[in-house]
């Protein structure tokens, strides 16, 4: 599902990690010989791998933030200021096959909580979504075949989205459900989540099949309290919708797997595959160690420069391990931290108003006059106002 986390083997998983378990693909068209009321057991194996650790750097695709910023700004949210506020800016949401920290997007979402309540935000930013805004998998579901087919590829190739949830499959006498669980971040981000990758699911199922076959929806979290969302929920899904159950899951009746799909195309979808299957083997390849602690400093300055053994602690291993493996790759924590601390200055210099002493104090120092020093010494002597008059001129 979309958003859930890589098949078993398929893919690392991903920096919003460090484990990898078997490669197990169910074969296709498989779930429609699944006997009512299991699993697929292939895919069971597959989810019991991913249940014990759960991913120590979560991350989702920059193609969900993408879509969200399209969602919001229609809205009328200002989302340069809030990406601001949580180290990001758009130059770095242009690589659609990009990852955004977990960290990231909870900023990103307390801030527009702060500014723009919206209980349903999640849901929101479901609403209208096709399958090309998903990338190489949302175009290889356009050219599936079957639902049952649609369905094998969204979970051989979730890991291209996401690494945030667990997905299953069961068939029950008469239903297919298509579960999904958000396996990090707080009580406010895994209701946003759960009721965001559901709303996806269900909205591209509906372009896919052509009209919408859900019979029910369950959401494990409580339904929200103001008045008119039941209303909202209903013509999101067309259907009755459920809270406080055991799991969260879209239920669709059973024979919804030998439906065919209006546009397949066998040729096509083979091409994207290997498109895919490329992108998966990349996502495979282990980040060199220094990139990793840059990744993680980025993501973490947000709550205050965080200390080396914090770093390390997300890596799983002891601040005096990071300290010797980064004296091995011929780096060191300080000159990461200071690495990262120079461009997110630069690029509040050269992107937003902030003073020098708001960027001084984002980026943990105990003054403006610190800033000042060391900004001059990082970068060859020019001062903070130099830069930015600078950056202001080469864009004029």
């Amino acid at each position: 599902m979309v958003g859930s986390p890589p098949a078993a083997g398929q893919a690392r998983k991903r920096s919003w990690d460090g484990s990898k378990s078997a490669t197990i693909t169910p074969p296709q068209g498989a779930w429609q010989d699944l006997p009512p009321g299991h699993l697929h057991p292939d895919f069971t194996a597959a989810t019991m791998s991913t249940t014990a650790a759960k991913p120590l750097s979560g991350w989702i695709s920059a193609r969900h933030l993408q879509h969200m910023i399209g969602r919001g700004e229609a809205a009328g949210l200002r989302f340069d200021d809030l990406l601001g506020e949580a180290g990001l800016s758009r130059e770095k949401l242009v690589d659609g096959e990009g990852r955004v920290p977990l960290s990231v997007i909870e900023s990103v979402l307390s801030a527009i909580s702060e500014r723009y309540p919206d209980p349903l935000l999640g849901l929101h930013a479901a609403q209208d979504i096709k399958p090309a805004a998903f990338g190489p998998l949302g175009l290889i579901l356009e050219a599936c075949t079957t639902f049952s087919d649609a369905l094998d590829m969204v979970i051989r190739y979730r890991g291209l989205l996401s690494n945030i949830g667990r997905s299953s499959v069961r068939r029950m006498p008469g239903e297919l459900q298509v579960c999904w669980e958000c396996l990090v971040g707080g009580p406010a981000l895994r209701r946003q989540a759960t009721e965001y990758v559901l709303g996806t699911f269900a909205a591209i199922t509906g372009v896919l099949l052509g009209r919408q076959m859900l019979q029910s929806v369950y959401f494990s979290h409580s339904r929200a309290e103001a008045p008119e969302a039941a209303r909202e929920y209903f013509q999101h899904f067309g259907c009755p919708v459920y809270f406080d159950r055991p799991e969260s899951s879209l239920n669709f009746p059973d024979q919804v797997l030998q439906m065919r799909l209006p546009h397949g195309d066998a040729l096509l979808k083979d091409l994207l595959e290997r498109h895919a299957q490329a992108l998966l083997a990349e996502r495979e390849q282990p980040r060199a160690l220094t990139d990793e602690v840059r990744h993680l400093i980025q993501a973490m300055i947000i709550e205050g420069v965080p200390m080396r053994d914090r770093v390390a602690e997300q890596l799983g291993m002891s601040g005096r391990s990071l300290h010797r493996k980064l004296i091995e790759a011929g780096s060191g924590y300080r000159e990461l931290l200071d690495e990262v601390r120079l461009g997110l200055a630069q690029q509040r210099l050269s992107q937003s108003s902030d003073s020098v002493t708001v960027i001084a104090d984002f980026l943990g120092f105990n003054s403006h006059q610190a800033f000042l020093r060391w900004f001059k010494q990082a970068s060859g002597g020019q001062t903070p106002g130099q830069y930015r008059k600078q950056q202001q001129g080469d864009s004029a």
